[in-house]
């Protein structure tokens, strides 16, 4: 699996809207700027996540982009399917479950689908909220997000 520059983004634009949930609403412009990309660029992205149904958007003064649902419900690998196509990790380890004429014999392809599985269980197993955590971690800030997660728990 190979991640473009589309997946890469696509990745940020969804942890920024994680980290603002709780704000509504949020303009391509602010997310462009904040993210350093370029506005048509985030409106591409936006577009393939509307269409998966990951994000919501509203036209008009108010309007924006929002999560269609909790950050806690989004995994990296479901981000990343939607602004890639499927490419094989390697020949040995194919995902339309076809194999070389080497396979029965070769212990590479073993090591190659092992691979595969792992990339793939841990990308669908990373959540937006993991990431925020990570974030939070990282730069040494809290988060929005999870600062309003503390509070609603406290309660």
């Amino acid at each position: 699996m190979r991640i473009s520059t589309k997946g890469r983004y696509a990745l940020r634009v969804m942890l920024y809207l994680a980290e603002h949930y709780t704000l509504g609403y949020i303009a391509v412009k602010d997310i462009a700027e904040e993210e350093t990309l370029s506005p048509k660029y985030v409106e591409q992205i936006m577009s393939k996540l509307t269409k998966a149904g990951l994000v919501v958007a509203v036209r008009g003064a108010h309007g924006g982009y929002r999560l269609t649902s909790s950050p806690s419900h989004y995994s990296v690998s479901q981000i990343i399917k939607v602004t890639e196509s499927y490419k094989d990790l390697t020949p040995c380890a194919p995902s339309d479950g076809s194999f070389c004429p080497r396979y029965n014999k070769c212990i590479s392809s073993d090591v190659w689908q092992l691979v595969k599985s792992t990339v793939e269980e841990l990308l669908d197993n990373l959540t937006l909220t993991d990431l925020l955590r990570m974030q939070q971690n990282k730069l040494g800030t809290p988060s929005l997000y999870l600062t309003y997660l503390s509070h609603l728990n406290k309660k």
